[in-house]
């Protein structure tokens, strides 16, 4: 329920709500809002109230007024913590969102060089190479490259499927958590082949993160790649990991 006594105005604590539960699944992204009288009655607010965070949010390029048909969730739109030490899978689906991956390379390689001093291996060293694609809600969210050193973790190749987390057979299977990691987040724009896997257009702006993992102890889990369409993702980067920030996500200049 939205707090009449708060000094954050009733149509901001509605867009919050609204927000939230897009976030967590409750709306998903192309499907309709309920009616603007089933929105009054389920937050207990007036229809003045709900008609202005909807202008806002329509405004903020979170929902979409479609003539005729009502009011739809924006396709494409999640909220990524990069502060966060979740894995892909675990950070949807806790927030009620379908989760799957498409195994596209699955190989032994010797990494080059910067890869190998990150992982802290020998240049000889073999290390498995896997690339993904990852979807939400059947919506194709990512392609995450991932470079792991075999000699820690004997088997792994064969654990490895066409559906699988990363981040829990890691957990389960090794007892291997990430308790750190070193992100370095930049743009590129999408080539043929990253654009077709992502659907967007050939030069749209990708984020391109480079990220290594660490164990508490210091020691390197592993290094990966990942590409996200620029249109698909809001990142949230906060001291606080447990926490929802939505403030300036869709600022406007």
């Amino acid at each position: 329920m939205l707090e009449l006594n708060s000094s954050v105005p009733l149509y901001e604590q509605l867009m919050n709500a609204i927000r939230a539960d897009i976030d967590q699944g409750i709306f998903k992204a192309g499907e309709k809002l309920p009616t603007e009288a089933e929105l009054e009655e389920k937050y207990a607010v007036s229809r003045i109230t709900v008609r202005r965070a909807i202008k806002e949010l329509c405004d903020d390029d979170i929902l979409i007024k479609k003539q005729g048909k009502g009011t739809f969730v924006q396709q494409n739109v999640s909220v990524i913590a990069l502060a966060g030490n979740v894995g892909f899978h675990d950070f949807f689906e806790s927030r009620g969102v379908k989760v799957r991956s498409e195994l596209k390379e699955k190989r032994i390689i010797k990494a080059k060089k910067s890869i190998v001093e990150d992982l802290g291996i020998e240049a000889d060293d073999d290390v498995l190479f896997l690339k993904r694609v990852l979807y939400a809600n059947d919506v194709a969210k990512m392609i995450d490259l991932n470079y792991l050193p075999m000699k820690l973790y004997p088997g792994i190749y064969e654990r490895i499927g066409q559906e699988f987390s990363l981040f829990r057979i890691l957990k389960e299977a090794y007892g291997v958590e990430s308790y750190q990691q070193y992100k370095v987040l930049k743009v590129c724009v999408a080539d043929d082949d990253k654009a077709k896997a992502l659907s967007v257009k050939e030069g749209s702006a990708l984020f391109d993160m480079y990220k290594v993992s660490y164990m508490a102890s210091g020691a390197p889990i592993h290094v990966s790649i990942s590409y996200i369409s620029g249109e698909s993702a809001n990142y949230v980067i906060s001291g606080e990991e447990n926490r929802q920030f939505y403030s300036g996500f869709n600022w406007k200049t």
